[in-house]
């Protein structure tokens, strides 16, 4: 128990030094860990692939919005902190691990570390060597044990995610209802035939915190002339 507590502490102190790095370097980093996944297992790279291109579509750039008094106002994206990825054991175990992948990756380029619970070894061990191979930031990603996600669910972790069984789905959104704090949702798949996570080309967007950055063009904050308190038309 002590010992996942520690996973989760070094995971959130790369979280910091990650989340801060330019969304290029981020990019290029699992870029390069798709690569590697791709000497292994071509179908999970794929499928890393698809959400690191769709991904950068929304958030490499900040997004321009409205400056009623002049100002100049931009929506960007930060991560969340760390994220508590669920791999259930189940039947359909190739669309299981495709699914969790998607999750990986966009919650990797969202600006998250990862504490991934999953038995599946084949999985775990793709990860692994793909990790090893791109030299990810250290403890960026952790591969945990599937029973140890009921103690890390008493960290602070800030996403969460997870593929298997309905039961367990509603379960995991009980226990994170109760929980003090920062309000977590989950993120899940359980219809794994369909597997709608990994072709969701938004799903990095689940896994950001939005932020606005304001630059004023005066003192004042602004252009006051381009302000209408009222007029015959109201």
């Amino acid at each position: 128990m002590i010992n996942h507590v520690t996973r989760f502490t070094d995971a959130q102190q790369a979280w910091e030094q990650w989340n801060l790095a330019p969304f290029d370097h981020k990019l290029s980093q699992l870029q390069a860990f798709s690569a590697a996944l791709q000497q292994g297992n071509a179908t999970l790279a794929k499928v890393c692939q698809f959400h690191l291109e769709q991904g950068k579509k929304w958030l490499a750039q900040p997004h321009r919005l409205i400056g009623p008094t002049g100002e100049t106002n931009e929506l960007y994206t930060a991560g969340r902190g760390v994220a508590l990825l669920i791999l259930d054991n189940t039947d359909h175990y190739q669309q299981a691990q495709q699914s969790m992948m998607a999750m990986l990756s966009a919650t990797l380029l969202a600006g998250n570390a990862v504490l991934l619970c999953s038995d599946d070894i084949t999985f775990n061990n793709a990860v692994n060597n793909a990790m090893q191979q791109a030299q990810l930031p250290a403890h960026l990603l952790h591969i945990i044990a599937f029973d140890a996600y009921p103690v890390l669910l008493g960290c602070d972790i800030r996403s969460a995610g997870y593929i298997g069984s309905s039961q367990v789905e509603l379960s995991l959104n009980l226990q994170l209802a109760k929980r003090d704090g920062v309000i977590v949702g989950l993120v899940s798949e359980t219809d794994l035939p369909a597997m709608s996570l990994a072709h969701d080309p938004l799903l990095a967007l689940r896994f950001i915190t939005e932020r606005t950055r304001t630059i004023n063009i005066t003192a004042v904050g602004g252009n006051a002339t381009l302000l209408e308190l009222g007029s015959a038309a109201h």
